[in-house]
């Protein structure tokens, strides 16, 4: 009980912060552009709660030398990332799936890069956001322990892993439309550093268990929770 109650504060805090930060994105500005804030600002809050989520277990290898086992922190930061990414792909289907978005930075668009690369980048984008919104779909349907025992372990953990996909896509997503869209290279900058902190955080992780291997002798068997 005491572990649910913590949980249940966990994610009131979520849901407090998270509304706060996208009815202050949609507020900071001309009402005409509320829904447009609030997809970027769910875009960036959603890879940084996937990084987030993703670097909990590499934290926890490096600082004890295991892999942790069952982590509801972990648990819980995925399904709020999973949750304010599936906000933003109903956002983001809103402005870019019309004509008006088509012509605006595809069909009409005089920056660079030119009209074909254009078609290119909101083709993939468009179907990666299509793959990870499914993803979050599959990922928050495993965050629970009834389902894991309903799936057993063995492919629990397996369809856990595509919280790297999802990772990966998400961020491949975003600098397809950032450089559709030529939005500022700061925001490319934080794109970069998210798939950068998150991938050296695994290697870091990894390298941390083989030493830890190394040393005991025994090997360590790896279990998930649902998102990382």
């Amino acid at each position: 009980m005491r572990l649910m109650r913590r949980r249940w504060v966990r994610h009131l805090a979520f849901a407090a912060v998270l509304t706060g930060i996208m009815l202050v994105a949609a507020a900071s500005g001309p009402e005409a552009g509320a829904l447009d804030r609030q997809s970027i600002v769910s875009a960036y809050l959603c890879l940084g709660l996937l990084c987030g989520a993703l670097l909990i277990g590499p934290w926890h290898a490096i600082s004890e030398g295991r892999v942790m086992s069952n982590n509801y922190l972990r648990r819980d930061i995925g399904i709020w990332a999973a949750l304010i990414g599936m906000a933003h792909f109903l956002l983001a289907n809103m402005l870019a799936m019309n004509y008006a978005y088509l012509d605006l930075y595809v069909n009409e668009a005089v920056a660079a890069p030119s009209a074909e690369v254009r078609r290119q980048l909101y083709g993939s984008g468009t179907i990666m956001g299509y793959i990870v919104a499914v993803l979050f779909l599959l990922l928050l349907s495993l965050s629970s322990d009834r389902v894991m025992r309903w799936v057993g372990l063995r492919w629990w953990k397996r369809l856990q892993r595509s919280s790297y996909v999802a990772f990966a896509l998400t961020a491949l997503h975003g600098f397809a439309f950032q450089a559709l869209e030529s939005r500022p290279s700061v925001w490319i900058l934080v794109v970069v550093a998210a798939s950068v902190t998150a991938l050296g955080g695994q290697l870091w992780g990894m390298t941390a268990l083989r030493r830890s291997m190394r040393t005991s002798g025994t090997p360590r068997n790896t279990v998930h929770d649902g998102f990382g």
